[in-house]
């Protein structure tokens, strides 16, 4: 701020008061006075002991003998400027003290001038507001600090971010961008409770430090969620191999008492040059290779490429638009039917989601899997699954071209209120469908968290006392699927699609559908075999005993008007498969 300089005449007559005056200032403020070379000729008392020099090491000297090196050249060259003017200057300078200590003070500097109005000498009166600016600053690093973790939050990392940018542009290096999200760490606050949850968080960002170095920016960005701005090795795959011991080193076991507690990580990483254009697309680029690492299972390490921006992109985009698909009517039912091998005939099908894109064609839930977990949208297209379900198996009943039963899938979302059973009574009551009918899939996911399982099993075992039947689908896949057979209603069990894929060629996933089925066999169970797709692989599940069985070698999942001659064909495929089978066996005992 600049203004004029105010003029006390030399020859004043109220000496006393001047005295008065000056003797009170001392005692207040801290003063020097300069030439107009910048020359110190007078300091008084508070100015030598903040500054921690004599008046004999000040004398003489200019204030260079205090500079910090917090300010710019440019900050000096204004400052000297509007003095040259014969204007007051003001502002905050930051001082080293003899000590090498940095105080703050706030300035006033007054030019004294002679009657022709030129420069004589420069008056400096300072506060020391150091615990001030300590305060802020303070406050400025805890707005910007995690307030568990020795992490910045999201707004500091946002900042590091952008001075990572500024530097990386001006020196052309390259930087490593690493997202990292805990594995695991949801069920340790479930089942450890969440002060154990908040010492694996910092005990994670302590290893997090110990592997990227001092210089490295890190940052907590959610709940379980971090990343690393860092000094990397070289692109290629060095990059992925380094990173690989940052993931071994985040699950070593954290004691806590006399318990070891683990997680792991998914990992994504890319590098940032001066070549990139933004620090948003930095960190955004990180993100997709995340979420790709994610999507393979976690425990992984994945380099961002330009084709997962691609994929990403029309991603984002079919997530955006399945909001409007149920309005449109661009849902639809399609149904794949279930073979019933002791039967020989088809007794059930199941119900599968498709979407007719208006661009990109017919689209399978693969295309659009996280929308389920979106509770909103998942309960909007839970209610439209459940709806065309129970109508297409009323029509049925009522033309009789169908007469089995219809299996359905349910997710997370649905089980998110208490009013599923009471929903699927309603429905088959107005729709006049027997309850035993309808037969629910359910999966290992809906049971994630404590308090979701327990809400989930209650809502289960009221279906089944309603009436309806319960599948467990991709049994064998999750961690407690044994568990579930003992302690749920279920009626069926599907083998997942993986072990059935080799079975023909892998001992291994023979022996493990052989046991599977043994079990579900031993205790009265229902078991289905997903995704046959061969004769060979029909005829080893026939002769293991399996119930059903499901997959393209019988149908392709059809339409509503479609599933009558699906069934049909599904009937004859079977029969030829018993004929040839006769066959042969006559064959080899002649």
């Amino acid at each position: 701020m600049k203004e004029q300089s105010v003029r006390i005449p030399d020859n004043d007559p109220v000496e006393q008061n001047i005295r008065f005056f000056r003797s009170a200032i001392d005692e207040v403020l801290i003063v020097a006075i300069t030439d107009v070379n910048g020359v110190i000729t007078h300091v008084n008392d508070r100015f030598c002991q903040i500054s921690g020099y004599s008046r004999h090491e000040l004398l003489g000297h200019t204030h260079r003998i205090l500079n910090s090196g917090y300010h710019s050249e440019d900050f000096f060259r204004n400052l000297y400027a509007t003095l040259r003017a014969g204007e007051i200057w003001r502002g905050k300078i930051c001082n080293r003290a003899k000590d090498g200590s940095l105080y703050w003070v706030a300035t006033t500097i007054i030019p004294r001038k002679d009657d022709q109005g030129k420069n004589l000498a420069y008056v400096a009166y300072r506060f020391d507001v150091t615990p001030l600016v300590e305060a802020r600053n303070r406050m400025k690093h805890l707005a910007r600090q995690d307030p568990l973790v020795d992490a910045l939050n999201r707004i500091g990392f946002s900042e590091g971010l952008a001075t990572t940018l500024e530097e990386t542009g001006a020196a052309e290096e390259t930087r490593l961008m690493v997202r990292i999200d805990l594995d695991g760490f949801k069920e340790v606050n479930d089942i450890y409770g969440h002060d154990a949850g908040d010492t694996v968080l910092i005990e994670v960002a302590l290893r997090l430090r110990t592997f990227a170095g001092p210089d490295a920016v890190i940052g907590r960005l959610g709940g379980d969620e971090f990343a690393i701005i860092m000094d990397g090795p070289d692109p290629g795959a060095y990059a992925e191999k380094h990173l690989q011991h940052l993931l071994s080193a985040i699950e070593v076991p954290v004691v806590i008492e006399e318990t070891c507690v683990s997680v792991s990580a998914s990992i994504g990483y890319t590098f940032f040059s001066s070549a990139t254009a933004s620090g948003q697309q930095f960190l955004k680029e990180a993100d997709i290779a995340l979420l790709q690492a994610k999507q393979r299972g976690g425990k992984s390490v994945i380099a961002f490429t330009p084709g997962m921006g691609i994929k990403a992109k029309n991603h984002q985009l079919l997530m955006s638009q399945i909001h409007l698909a149920v309005e449109r009517g661009e849902l639809e039912m399609y149904y794949q039917p279930i073979i019933n091998l002791s039967l020989g005939r088809v007794t059930a099908c199941e119900a599968l989601l498709r979407w007719h894109h208006p661009e990109l064609g017919l689209l399978t839930p693969v295309s659009f899997p996280e929308v389920f977990s979106d509770f909103r949208t998942g309960l909007a297209i839970g209610k439209f699954v459940r709806q065309s379900v129970i109508r297409d198996l009323a029509t049925w009943i009522e033309t009789g071209d169908y007469t089995g039963n219809v299996t359905l899938n349910v997710s997370m979302a649905d089980f998110g209120t208490d009013g599923l059973t009471r929903e699927f009574c309603d429905l088959t009551k107005a729709a006049g469908v027997p309850r035993d009918r309808v037969q629910v899939e359910i999966t290992e996911t809906i049971f994630l968290g404590a308090t979701r399982s327990d809400r989930v099993r209650r809502e289960i075992f009221k279906l089944s006392r309603h009436g309806f039947k319960i599948a467990f689908d991709d049994f064998g896949t999750g961690y407690a699927a044994i568990s579930h057979l003992r302690e749920l209603p279920l009626t069926h069990i599907k083998i997942d699609r993986s072990f059935i894929k080799n079975i023909d060629q892998s001992v291994r996933d023979l022996k493990i559908t052989s046991g599977l089925i043994r079990l579900a066999r031993s205790i009265d169970m229902a078991i289905i075999a997903e995704g046959v797709e061969t004769v060979e692989q029909l005829r080893i599940l026939n002769d293991l005993g399996c119930t059903a069985c499901q997959g393209y070698l019988f149908a392709m999942p059809v339409p509503v008007t479609a599933l009558p001659d699906a069934v049909e064909n599904a009937g004859t495929i079977l029969d030829d498969f018993r004929r040839s089978t006769r066959t042969g066996l006559l064959s080899g005992s002649v």
